[in-house]
């Protein structure tokens, strides 16, 4: 017990110290991380059930520049990937007879002819265009809204199944009907969810598992909403985001958000606690029988 409790005290310090070097918004979005939870016990499997899985970056949404830089170097443990966290789906049950068990999510960025989210709005700065050709860079323009690039539907999406290299932070399992279960399977299937779009202010990862969740009876949240800038410094220049107030603040769903509402469920007895299970059963399985990704 004495063990337990030192363990749990040194993460609460190492939490508390990342807090205080952070804006008094940050420790805010993010005091349900400090806060301390009753413990959370092992899910048990049932015929049907969903688990939704969360990696969380923990970036900082207090301001425009802080926002990028924590993209740029995550907060929560250094890295510097880029990326924003992703959400995803562990589905498990029974179709003609036999267990079947999916997983997965809605990604996009993999189409290299589509400029990512950030370069785009670069290129605009650079050359008046999100995604320029050759010719265009000689004869540059002016595009006074470069950030507008961030409500761009892009057609690159696709199902990626398993984890996508992510590591989930967080994960909550809710039991299904058989009829749920049937009705999830109906809705992530290509034919019906149109994964070839995806936009970072609509339809992409975290808005996927809370339409599924909803399928499931578990109400998420995932929407959080950030003020833009005119101007941010980044890289050691001056990038301009826009001159119409229109972009002054964006609106997107984020795994962030998800990770407090899945941790809310467990909390409330809506949800159970399942990165234990996941980790043993699944997170070095992907190729057996259990964990199969069709």
């Amino acid at each position: 017990m004495r063990v337990i409790l030192k363990i749990s005290w040194i993460i609460f310090l190492v939490l508390l110290s990342s807090c205080m070097w952070r804006s008094a918004e940050y420790c805010h979005f993010y005091a349900h991380l400090h806060r301390p939870h009753a413990k959370w016990p092992s899910m048990q499997e049932s015929e049907y059930f969903l688990i939704i899985l969360v990696e969380a970056r923990h970036l900082d949404y207090s301001r425009t520049d802080a926002f990028f830089h924590s993209v740029a170097k995550h907060p929560s443990d250094g890295s510097k990937t880029g990326d924003v966290g992703h959400a995803w789906i562990y589905l498990q049950g029974k179709r003609n007879g036999k267990v079947i068990a999916i997983e997965g999510g809605h990604s996009a960025e993999r189409d290299r002819g589509i400029p990512r989210y950030f370069d785009g709005i670069m290129n605009y700065n650079d050359w008046g265009y999100a995604n320029p050709t050759d010719e265009q860079k000689l004869c540059p323009r002016y595009e006074p809204n470069p950030v507008k690039y961030l409500w761009t539907t892009r057609e690159d999406g696709y199902f990626q199944k398993g984890t996508g290299g992510h590591r989930p932070t967080f994960a909550a399992k809710v039991s299904l009907s058989a009829e749920q279960f049937a009705d999830i399977l109906h809705f992530i299937h290509p034919c019906h969810y149109l994964y070839r779009y995806y936009a970072l202010t609509e339809q992409q990862c975290s808005s996927f598992v809370v339409q599924v969740a909803a399928l499931a009876g578990l109400s998420l949240e995932a929407r959080t909403s950030m003020k833009m800038a005119p101007h941010v410094y980044f890289g050691g220049r001056q990038v301009r985001f826009w001159e119409n107030p229109c972009y002054a603040t964006i609106h997107f769903p984020t795994p962030d958000v998800v990770e407090k509402s899945l941790m809310h469920a467990v909390d409330t007895g809506q949800a159970e606690y399942a990165l234990d299970w996941y980790k043993a059963h699944c997170a070095q399985s992907y190729k057996t029988e259990r964990c199969v990704t069709p």
